[in-house]
């Protein structure tokens, strides 16, 4: 059972990340549903999710509700998250990958309870055969902190494992609430990281009140929010923790409320759940062209890595 909201990032001294908390739902009250045309669009979450009669608490998700939560696991390791953005590439954080190989990488889409499956939502797993990531990144600040997994073969995408949207252009957020999903720990301190999926809204912060705030932490007076970073968050007791690195933070889209798009990456924190004390996010919508170059060339993959 694991987590997904991890952030480790050098200024002065280790900046990290909250989030998770490990709940457990009843997998025996699931309900008979009609089986659906599965012919999801991106950003749409299972609407059988909806009718599933589980005994979930506090934030815990439902299988479903966000099929396109992934869990990067390293050496049989659960190392943090990503989301599905293409029926075989994974979009995630750079930090989460250093060091890492590719021969020594799964992910694994559909989880719900980690790594423990039930009958009508067992998880798939699929060997990762190249990791890109962004030529520019800086691990002790964050700056362009994303990375693409490309997988040996695609999901089949259903209800079930399903794609994230990117979007389409920069919009303006601010005081918008968006969602965070992972089995990040729920506390820094904590041992342990979630073992039923969870979510977490969290408000989008404006850059210059999320550089205030931020410069009132051991960030210190000096401290410049980096280009390619949004904030969201700042609410005692909801925030994104260790484990939850490389998620996703996302958004109802303009056009249809009831989908949704990737606007970040959990990227680093200070601490996880104090008031008035944001979490930065890789903002997607700086990176959309790269991504793009990214997959056009996917196809220029080698046979093995």
């Amino acid at each position: 059972m694991y987590q997904v909201w991890t952030l480790f990032i050098l200024l002065s001294g280790f900046i990290i990340f909250c989030a998770a908390e490990n709940v457990v739902g009843d997998q025996e009250n699931e309900e008979e549903t009609e089986p659906l045309t599965e012919d999801p669009k991106c950003g749409q979450a299972n609407p059988k999710a909806i009718h599933l009669n589980l005994n979930v608490t506090g934030n815990q998700a439902k299988p479903g509700e966000f099929p396109w939560t992934i869990a990067l696991i390293y050496k049989d390791s659960f190392i943090g998250a990503g989301s599905l953005i293409a029926p075989d590439v994974v979009l995630t954080s750079a930090h989460r990958l250093v060091n890492k190989t590719a021969e020594d990488m799964i992910v694994s889409a559909g989880e719900w309870e980690y790594g423990n499956p039930f009958e009508k939502y067992p998880f798939e797993e699929m060997k990762v055969v190249k990791i890109v990531i962004h030529e520019s990144f800086d691990y002790k600040n964050g700056v362009n902190n994303l990375a693409l997994l490309f997988l040996e073969q695609e999901f089949s995408l259903t209800y079930r494992i399903n794609t994230i949207c990117l979007p389409a252009e920069k919009r303006s957020l601010n005081s918008t609430r968006c969602m965070v999903a992972g089995w990040g720990k729920n506390g820094f301190r904590d041992k342990h990281y979630a073992t039923v999926l969870r979510k977490i809204e969290l408000p989008i912060v404006p850059r210059e009140i999320c550089q205030n705030q931020l410069r009132k932490t051991r960030m210190g007076t000096d401290f410049e929010l980096p280009k390619g970073l949004i904030c969201a968050g700042g609410e005692e007791g909801k925030d994104a923790c260790t484990g939850d690195g490389g998620g996703a933070l996302f958004c109802p889209m303009a056009e249809d409320p009831n989908r949704f798009e990737q606007i970040g990456i959990v990227n680093w924190g200070v601490g996880c759940k104090q008031k008035d004390v944001p979490g930065t996010y890789t903002d997607v919508a700086e990176f959309k062209k790269w991504i793009d170059q990214q997959i056009d060339v996917k196809f220029d993959l080698p046979e093995n890595n």
